[in-house]
């Protein structure tokens, strides 16, 4: 079976995810989950952040409106971020990193700016640019956001000791931190830990009940370990809790052949 589940990007929760009928981006983006009959691919995206699950300090909520009369040398640091997520809500990418560049020119020791184009970096794929800034903010000032973003940013590289290490300090800082914990889990799972990987998954969900991603990877946890009931019961509290999407419906054919497996026995 891979080694490899759904982690939890702390930077494509920016813009909302969560809607209709029509499968979001980050959800055709996404690869099948683990199985034990096909191997999955790595995702180049996260699933949906469940509703409420709180995506870090780049605030959506606090960005003004931007025309002409906005002027931008007057801003300070959180501002300039603000007008660079409102174009990257836009899917502006371009015009969100020429602001960012600008914002660093003006304040070159500003933790919150690196933090914010090096997760911008990692929406591109451009991840030896985003684990540059990610490394410049922790330098900067030590946040468990960042961590798991600079975690991801290693993974990428496949220095999963190293991101392994960072998620721990982000988890040393809040150890109630949701997505430290999940993407620990992942890492965990990938690295050969399962009993590991299901302590995470586990507090992960006894932190957010509601959340649905932290069941999905569970279910794949304990159906490598053999526990093919209480896996089934975690696909069904993901279908329960997860908006309408690919990932939903991906989780009820899993579902149906982990069904017809555990009925034809061993």
């Amino acid at each position: 079976m891979p080694r490899h589940l759904s982690a939890l990007l702390f930077m494509l929760a920016l813009a909302p995810l969560v809607g209709g009928c029509k499968p979001t981006k980050a959800e055709q983006a996404a690869a099948p989950p683990p199985t034990a009959a096909a191997p999955a691919a790595a995702p180049t995206a996260p699933p949906t952040l469940p509703p409420g699950a709180k995506a870090g300090p780049l605030d959506l909520s606090k960005i003004g409106p931007h025309d002409e009369a906005y002027a931008h040398e007057s801003l300070d640091p959180d501002a300039w971020a603000g007008v660079a997520l409102m174009y990257q809500s836009k899917g502006q990418f371009g015009e969100a990193l020429s602001t960012l560049d600008q914002a660093i020119a003006r304040y070159p020791e500003n933790a919150h700016l690196y933090a914010v184009r090096g997760a911008l970096w990692l929406q591109l794929e451009e991840y030896a640019k985003a684990l540059a800034d990610l490394e410049r903010s922790l330098d900067l000032a030590e946040d468990p956001g960042v961590r798991v973003n600079y975690a991801e940013a290693l993974r990428r590289f496949d220095r999963k000791s190293d991101a392994l290490a960072s998620l721990d300090r982000a988890l040393e800082t809040n150890p109630d931190y949701l997505p430290a914990l999940f993407n620990r889990g992942v890492l965990r799972f990938e690295l050969g830990d399962e009993e590991g990987a299901l302590a995470d998954f586990d507090r992960a969900i006894a932190i957010d009940p509601t959340a649905a991603a932290p069941y999905f990877n569970r279910a794949a946890v304990r159906w490598a370990l053999g526990e093919k009931e209480a896996a089934i019961a975690d696909l069904d509290a993901f279908i329960e809790r997860a908006p309408v999407g690919a990932w939903k419906d991906t989780a009820r054919d899993l579902r149906a052949s982990w069904q017809a497996q555990r009925e034809a026995g061993p």
